[in-house]
This record gives structure tokens, C-alpha cells and sequence, in this order.
């Protein structure tokens, strides 16, 4: 007994050591933050979405003279805030892009059950409002008085659901769900929720088909603007004015995708939610009319279609700009190098001509030193040969001149270089 209670001390205080972090309560709870309402028949449930950054703490000021003892800071944490008013319960969830109010009472008054909060709650919010729908949840009624567009049976026969996608008077969408005599309200709950979660995330994939309708056209307009490359193309200018213009183009098409890349993933995303709860409650088919799943696979599919067609049409123009570019810019630096040549060749004809130049200046400075040297040499070195014993051996004056121009023009000519090489390794 003593050996028991050593261990559980020792667990106990191995796990409250300060360098360990006990997160498995925090993740398990993770997973039972949502969990799904019980409900019987009949009951209400009306469900608002709200989008934008200041969507949550709008419905907290609308709300919180109303739902009073509320512990808002339960929604920081990523999990559903619970509240009561009169008999309506009232659940506030934030999701990554919106924040949703469901409102439910277990009655079979007519109507909407939003009409049991004052109306200024609702016209105090900001945002964009996405979803507005009302769900009835009651016992089965024949099928034929139920009018729908489309109509699904639910995990074999245990619920039957009507959907009229049209906004009624009140700016709600409208859903019916009858439930076979004697359903669990822990699955009348859970196929509730599972069914206004198709239609909230049914409406957050279409909400990027205007920016897809726009990017389309924008993409269309640019497609016309891509500049022809012809083969032949040598005038610089004309190759630097059609890169100039291409640059133009992929900065828009980056624009673009930054523009459009989150909204179009995140519509694939929410359309994976819908496919993967329709899945989940297992649709079949009840009369003539098109299922859910089909009904949205046929309206909303195409849009899903068009967010991948303009996410690739972009893909592929901006591929198309950038090899042109690339090609362009290729030939700007072959046109760079070609003007790079003929500077290095001009400036290496002037080198040569300087060098010639700087060689005849060094040839006639040579003779013009030789000349004066002579000249002034040559009277000194006549007289000095007249007055001494040389004049015996030097009979002609001519000899001595020639005599000092051997002596004294490779003197000059030395001395001329050696100044020069001096000056250049200086």
C-alpha cells in the first residue's frame, strides 16, 4: 500500500516539473469543445454568420445587455460561448474567417426564432452577414405537402430534409427536417447540426464567385495585352518597350493571385465540408426531386469548376509572361553585350592610336633633344679637338658631327625611356 502511494506522488510531481508541458487535458479538450445539441421535436434553430474582423466583437456589444454572466473570453479560446435568453439558447462560435449566433428553442411556434431577441441586435452588427437560415426541426409529415426544390433522406430513413433555396420575406433561407417517431435526440442534434453546417459552408463556397468572375475578365483583358515576339526582333528599343509592358502584366497577374489565392481556397475548402458531411449522412434519394448533393454538385459545382479554371488560367498567362520576359531580357543583355564590344573595341582603337601618337611624340622629342644637344655640343667639341693632339687624327669636320649624333641620340633616347617607365610605376 505504502509502494502504491510512493508512485502516485512520484507521478505527481514529475508531471508539475517546471520544464514539462501537460497539454493531452488541453488537446482532449480540443475535441469535445463542440459538441453536438440534444434536441427533441419540435424545436427552432436559426443560424447568423457574420464576416469580418469586427464581426465578434459586434455581436458581444449586441449581445452582452442580453445574455448576461457570459464569459466572452470562452471565444478566444476557440470555443462556443453559451447563453440564455428566456427559453432560447443561444451558442456564439468563432470560426478562422467567421463568427456564427445559433439561436434554438424547442417549440413549434410559427416563424422565426430570431424574433425572440429584440430586433436591435441583429441591425447593431458589423460585417458581412453570409448566412441567415432557419431549420425546423419536427415529426414526419407527408412528403408531398412539404414544398421544396430538393429533398434528401438521412442515414437511412432516420430524418428527412426539405430545402427551398430562396430567401423568404423575413431574408432567411428556409430548411425542414422531420425525424422518424422515436430518434435519439443525441442524432436529431447531430443531424441538425450537420445540416445548417451544409448550408453555412454552402454559402461561404460561392462567396468567391464575383472575384472569380472579375479576375476572369481582367485575365482576358491581359491575354489581349501580351505584346507578339517575332523571331526577327533586333531593334533594341522595340525589345526594352515590349519587356516594359510584360513587366507591367506580371506585377497585375501577382495582384491578382494575391487578391484571389485565399478566397479561392478557401471556397475548395468549404466545398470539401459540404461533400464530406453529405457523406457523412449518408443522402438518399426520397421522390423525384434532386437530392442535396446533387442539387448542389449541379448549382455550385460549376463555381468550385470556375475557381480552379481562373486559379490555372492565371498559372498558365503568368507562365507565358514570364518566358517572354525571360526571352526579352535575354536579348537586352545580347543587345548589352553587343554594346559592351563595341565600346571595348573603340576604346581599344583609341588605346592603339594613343599608343602610336604617344610613340611618335617620344621618336620626335628624341631627334628635336638630339638636335639642340648636337648643336650645342658641337662647337665646344671642335675647338677642344683643334687645340689638342686629335686634330692630327681628325682632319675632317663632318667626322665629329657624326660622331656626336652616334653618341648622343641613344643617350636621349634612354634617358626618354627611362623618365617614362619612372612616371608609370609611380
Amino acid at each position: 500500500m505504502a509502494e502504491s502511494n510512493s508512485s502516485t506522488d512520484h507521478e505527481t510531481s514529475w508531471q508539475r516539473r517546471p520544464t514539462v508541458r501537460w497539454r493531452l487535458a488541453e488537446l482532449t479538450d480540443e475535441l469535445n469543445a463542440r459538441p453536438f445539441p440534444e434536441f427533441v421535436t419540435p424545436t427552432r434553430v436559426f443560424r447568423l454568420c457574420a464576416k469580418g474582423p469586427s464581426a465578434f466583437d459586434s455581436i458581444q456589444k449586441s449581445l452582452s445587455e442580453l445574455l448576461t454572466g457570459v464569459d466572452w473570453q470562452i471565444g478566444l479560446q476557440g470555443k462556443i460561448i453559451q447563453g440564455q435568453y428566456g427559453s432560447v439558447d443561444v451558442h456564439i462560435e468563432r470560426h478562422t474567417e467567421f463568427t456564427s449566433v445559433t439561436l434554438i428553442e424547442h417549440s413549434d411556434a410559427e416563424g422565426s426564432v430570431s424574433t425572440a431577441l429584440p430586433d436591435a441586435w441583429m441591425r447593431t452588427l458589423e460585417g458581412d452577414i453570409v448566412v441567415a437560415v432557419d431549420a425546423t426541426v419536427s415529426q414526419p409529415q407527408n412528403p408531398s405537402n412539404r414544398k421544396s426544390v430538393c429533398a434528401s433522406v438521412f442515414e437511412d430513413g432516420q430524418a428527412t430534409a426539405y430545402f427551398d433555396f430562396t430567401i423568404a420575406d423575413d431574408g432567411h433561407t428556409k430548411i425542414h427536417l422531420d425525424f422518424a417517431p422515436g430518434c435519439d435526440p443525441k442524432h436529431i442534434g447531430r443531424i441538425t447540426r450537420q445540416v445548417i453546417e451544409i448550408e453555412t459552408y454552402r454559402c461561404f463556397a460561392a462567396l468567391g464567385l464575383p472575384k472569380a468572375r472579375d479576375a476572369q475578365k481582367r485575365l482576358w483583358e491581359i491575354a489581349n495585352l501580351i505584346p507578339d515576339d517575332p523571331e526577327d526582333q533586333v531593334d533594341d528599343d522595340a525589345v526594352a518597350k515590349r519587356y516594359e509592358v510584360l513587366s507591367g502584366l506580371s506585377h497585375e497577374l501577382e495582384q491578382i493571385w494575391r487578391d484571389t489565392s485565399f478566397r479561392f481556397n478557401a471556397c475548395e475548402a468549404y466545398w470539401s465540408l459540404v461533400l464530406a458531411r453529405l457523406e457523412a449522412l449518408d443522402e438518399q434519394k426520397l421522390d423525384l426531386r434532386p437530392t442535396l448533393g446533387a442539387f448542389l454538385e449541379r448549382r455550385l459545382g460549376p463555381a468550385i469548376a470556375t475557381y480552379q479554371s481562373t486559379a490555372r488560367q492565371r498559372h498558365n498567362i503568368a507562365d507565358q509572361v514570364q518566358k517572354l520576359s525571360n526571352l526579352l531580357q535575354t536579348r537586352i543583355e545580347l543587345g548589352l553585350q553587343r554594346q559592351s564590344a563595341r565600346l571595348l573595341k573603340s576604346l581599344n582603337e583609341g588605346s592603339t592610336r594613343q599608343l602610336r601618337l604617344q610613340q611618335t611624340v617620344e621618336g620626335v622629342s628624341v631627334i628635336a633633344i638630339s638636335y639642340y644637344a648636337v648643336n650645342l655640343l658641337e662647337t665646344p667639341i671642335k675647338w677642344i679637338v683643334a687645340n689638342s693632339v686629335l686634330k692630327n687624327y681628325i682632319h675632317d669636320p663632318t667626322i665629329l658631327d657624326i660622331l656626336l649624333v652616334i653618341l648622343i641620340v641613344p643617350l636621349a633616347w634612354f634617358a626618354m625611356h627611362r623618365l617614362l617607365r619612372t612616371d608609370k610605376e609611380r
